[in-house]
């Protein structure tokens, strides 16, 4: 007697063909491409926030400051006589208490009248402070700076123009305390910066404990300038490091303003404003991030925002 095989009378299976896997595939890395545009922006939308948020805690605490002491926080602690010494207590270790980090600068043990050193290297020097550091600086992992004596690594650098001190050029001899009071601001509090952002990528960031050493002698390690504008990469190719041999004009760029916000830097105004600005703000072309172009006043939007005093109208277009 025959008997059907029991598959018999079943429908075949029918499996994908290699042509409709390939199709599936794609469709799968354009939403991939479609999302991950998407997720970077909510990223940085979450970065800057924080920015943001840093920059008000850093203006709140300046004027805080202020309220205590009469004037705005120093660039770094000095004298006449020994002028800006290496080593000098800077403006983000005198607005400890203010940022809630009153512990850190007793521990440190900060003198002002008549002001001591700090040390050049301790874990105590090497703390990591939250406020101090963008979210968006690729750097991030980096715990201090290794330019500036190894100190903790900080992405914000003050107005030397209202923070002091003077360098020969501006406001007298070099090392004069520049004790600058809100009222002084002849521009308007809300048309000068304050404070802004300097990342580890195209510069050397900066550091919150003390005007320092290291392996780049230089008060950037505290202060910003404005110079020919921002985000120039301190050399064309990128990244941070610079090699040995750069030119002087790219080491200049150590003392600019920059960021890896979208095509924006980050500013605290003297109001305790929070704006970010565009890197394709007007600056004045013939100016120096160096000593050497520091005194120029002429009628540009970033160096308007920079001197305090220098009577020029501002854009507001360009403060958002």
């Amino acid at each position: 007697m025959y008997r059907q095989s029991p598959s018999a009378g079943r429908r075949p299976r029918k499996a994908f063909t290699l042509i409709e896997l390939l199709v599936v595939i794609a469709i799968i890395a354009v939403l991939v491409g479609l999302l991950l545009p998407a997720v970077q922006k909510v990223r940085e939308a979450a970065a800057r926030t924080q920015c943001s948020n840093n920059l008000k805690q850093i203006g709140l605490a300046c004027h805080n400051f202020h309220d205590v002491m009469g004037h705005l926080p120093p660039g770094v602690l000095t004298t006449v006589a020994t002028g800006v010494r290496d080593d000098s207590w800077a403006w983000g270790t005198l607005i400890l208490p203010y940022v809630e980090q009153q512990n850190l600068y007793n521990t440190l043990g900060v003198i002002q009248n008549p002001p001591n050193l700090a040390p050049k290297l301790n874990a105590i020097t090497q703390t990591p402070i939250k406020i101090y550091r963008c979210p968006s600086d690729v750097g991030q992992s980096v715990a201090t700076n290794v330019w500036y004596d190894n100190y903790s690594m900080s992405n914000y650098v003050c107005n030397r123009a209202i923070f002091g001190p003077a360098d020969g050029t501006v406001y007298g001899v070099v090392g004069t305390p520049r004790y600058f009071t809100l009222i002084e601001i002849k521009d308007g509090t809300s048309n000068t910066i304050m404070v802004g952002e300097r990342d580890s990528y195209r510069t050397f960031a900066a550091v919150w404990v003390a005007k320092s050493y290291g392996k780049d002698d230089s008060t950037a390690s505290f202060e910003g300038r404005p110079g020919r504008g921002m985000n120039f990469p301190y050399q064309a190719a990128g990244p941070f490091p610079p090699p040995a041999n750069a030119s002087v004009f790219s080491y200049a760029t150590r003392l600019e303003w920059s960021s890896m916000h979208t095509n924006v830097v980050g500013f605290v105004f003297a109001d305790a404003s929070v704006h970010f600005l565009s890197t394709s703000v007007d600056a004045d072309p013939a100016d120096s991030w160096d000593n050497s172009g520091w005194a120029t006043h002429r009628n540009f939007t970033l160096q308007n925002l920079y001197w305090p005093t220098d009577g020029f109208t501002v854009n507001q277009a360009f403060i958002n």
